[in-house]
């Protein structure tokens, strides 16, 4: 007979599991419409200016970070409200729907609202998952499982341009759409958080709470400044190729881009549990994130074709553990009532900053100095401001979840 340990153990691990599937697919989803927006773009809406597909990529992706924003928000809030194994299983279907119906559509706008409902979807997946990854193990072995869960997810992008170049866009979100949906049977068996149980009804998920006085508000744009490295990659990196001294094509490029930043992601991600456990301090990976985003950065503009595939591997290293580690943080900061809210919500904020920079890209992209001059400028800042936090910061490491 299967002892209870055995079986909780099992379910422990089938849980996690099922997480780091959900984020395969997050990311996946996250990379499809980047890695083949150019192939979408012409085969729905016959549109072949290079200038105007990137102008209309930016706006796609807008409104779909806007969906990620609110859905974020949303499922955040419901997750301290319901539990966070019922808000991962359900936000999933959504997803799911709404990219099969994406593949049927000619009109921009609808393609348009479907990304949005996709986005909001797949909004709590990396931020929930995290959060119930902690309140499942201890912090030694959160560190490994978040790893586990990001690397994850990089597997997924990478596995969206590799059908993406092998077979087409069009199966690349049909394959979305049905694995999604194959994850929201399975995820009836995830487990729930004992933290979550045991903290009163009447407590939970207060928004609120999160600018209800100063330091609340000061704590928030902390842990907000720390990601921003992180959201600027994500929007710079796919307008860099067009003021790169390169010779590929955009989509080429793209092809390139992706490869070398995922595989740059899985590095970065791989050993950012082993410097944070080594170190015991959070700070001590996101100190050497911030010195590769100021050295990478101000570079793109010397990048050749034989130089193009490894300054995006270093591009990656900013991308893989950074946001790994600044999810536990954020844990580690609210109590279990809010943790789900304030962890939805910071992840919210930070993908908001790159409809804030796409914006800023947009005004910049017809005029090369202009974009190079800003760019670097804007690097520059984000950098002093993180500096500035690290300095001011505690250390969190050792924080137990029980005590707050």
């Amino acid at each position: 007979m299967i002892t209870t340990d055995t079986q909780h153990r099992k379910r422990l691990v089938l849980t996690i599991a099922l997480l780091c599937f959900g984020y395969f697919i997050d990311f996946y989803d996250l990379t499809i419409f980047s890695a083949c927006y150019t192939n979408v773009i012409k085969d729905l809406f016959h549109i072949y200016d290079n200038i105007e597909i990137q102008r209309l990529y930016l706006t796609i992706s807008n409104y779909y970070t806007v969906g990620i924003i609110l859905g974020a928000i949303t499922f955040g809030i419901l997750g301290d409200k319901f539990g966070r194994s019922y808000i991962i299983r359900y936000s999933i279907l959504i997803y799911s729907i709404a990219i099969i119906l994406s593949v049927f559509t000619k009109s921009i706008v609808f393609f348009t609202f479907l990304r949005f409902v996709s986005g909001f979807g797949l909004a709590t997946e990396f931020a929930t998952s995290s959060v119930l990854i902690a309140e499942l193990l201890s912090t030694k072995n959160t560190t490994i499982a978040t790893k586990l869960l990001y690397l994850s997810g990089v597997i997924g992008g990478i596995t969206a341009v590799y059908i993406g170049n092998i077979f087409s866009w069009k199966i690349m979100f049909f394959f979305g759409g049905l694995v999604g949906i194959v994850l929201y049977i399975l995820r009836a068996q995830i487990l729930e958080s004992r933290l979550f149980l045991l903290i009163s009804s009447q407590s939970r998920g207060n928004i609120l709470s999160l600018i209800n006085s100063p330091k609340q508000i000061t704590k928030l744009l902390k842990l907000l400044i720390l990601i921003v490295p992180f959201n600027f990659i994500i929007s710079a990196m796919f307008m860099l190729p067009s003021y790169m001294p390169i010779s590929f094509a955009l989509d080429r490029a793209i092809a390139i881009l992706l490869v070398g930043f995922f595989l740059g992601n899985i590095v970065s991600t791989f050993f950012c549990s082993y410097i944070v456990n080594y170190f015991k301090d959070y700070r001590s990976f996101i100190w050497l994130t911030l010195f590769i985003f100021l050295m990478s950065v101000p570079a793109f503009m010397f990048i050749t074709d034989g130089t193009f595939f490894i300054y995006n591997f270093g591009l990656g290293l900013i991308g893989g553990g950074l946001p790994t580690i600044w999810i536990q943080m954020i844990g580690k900061e609210y109590p279990t009532n809010i943790r789900n809210t304030a962890s939805n919500t910071l992840y919210a904020l930070g993908r908001a900053s790159t409809v804030g920079f796409n914006l800023f890209f947009l005004s910049w992209i017809k005029n090369r100095q202009v974009f190079i001059t800003n760019t670097i400028i804007c690097a520059v800042i984000i950098s002093i401001l993180i500096a500035v936090v690290l300095l001011t910061s505690k250390n969190t490491y050792a924080k137990d979840l029980h005590t707050i």
